[in-house]
């Protein structure tokens, strides 16, 4: 893993001595799909099948094109000219289909045993474009609801990343200076919404 400015993920930990109670790092600010877990199949799997439901194709091209971001922006950049009750009856279909796609879901072992050492004396929080129903369905099925203090989802934001609503509200909960936090994430679309938040983003590798 690295930092948006390159520094080597491990490098990262012993400058800011994160483990540590009182460290200079106050807040650690998580992305949940594809950073703390790998989520990709599963919602493709079950976007594919609510695009179907409404008479539409996705491939697995077009999908991976969208990662990152809200479904509130790419279905209409998919579908061209669908209305926004068209875009709602897509989104309500995937997240009742996305229950049968849980058990495709992978954990991020290694920055999911980090947050566990790290939990306990930092402020954390989990921003994501999920929506809560989903989100929270892949929390509990990897035990990591008690691990945060705060949780956004992309349902409780008007604007979805790359816009820094998320991060700015996580941040605004947690009482944290965004100078003196670290956000970690795995797209260029959620790097963006960090960096405009003013932290500094630690990239994840696809795991």
């Amino acid at each position: 893993m690295q930092t948006s400015d390159g520094h080597d993920a491990i490098d990262l930990g012993e400058r800011y001595d994160m483990a540590r109670p009182g460290g200079s790092v106050q807040a650690l600010l998580f992305d949940l799909d594809g950073t703390l877990v790998d989520t990709r199949e599963a919602n493709y799997l079950a976007y594919r099948n609510a695009f179907a439901e409404s008479g539409h194709e996705l491939t697995p091209e077009q999908f991976a094109a969208t990662w990152g971001r809200d479904s509130r922006d790419f279905i209409p950049d998919l579908l061209p000219g669908i209305d926004p009750g068209g875009v709602d009856v897509i989104r309500a279909a995937k997240s009742r289909l996305y229950a049968e796609e849980l058990h495709r879901t992978a954990a991020n072992d290694a920055l999911v045993a980090f947050l566990r050492l790290v939990a306990p004396t930092h402020r954390t929080a989990l921003v994501s474009t999920a929506k809560s129903g989903n989100g929270d369905q892949i929390l509990q099925a990897h035990g990591l609801t008690p691990l945060f203090d705060v949780v956004v989802w992309g349902d409780q934001v008007t604007r979805s990343k790359p816009d820094p609503e998320g991060y700015l509200r996580a941040l605004e909960l947690l009482g944290a200076d965004p100078a003196a936090s670290l956000a970690f994430e795995d797209s260029e679309t959620g790097r963006q919404a960090a960096l405009a938040a003013g932290l500094m983003v630690l990239e994840v590798p696809h795991f």
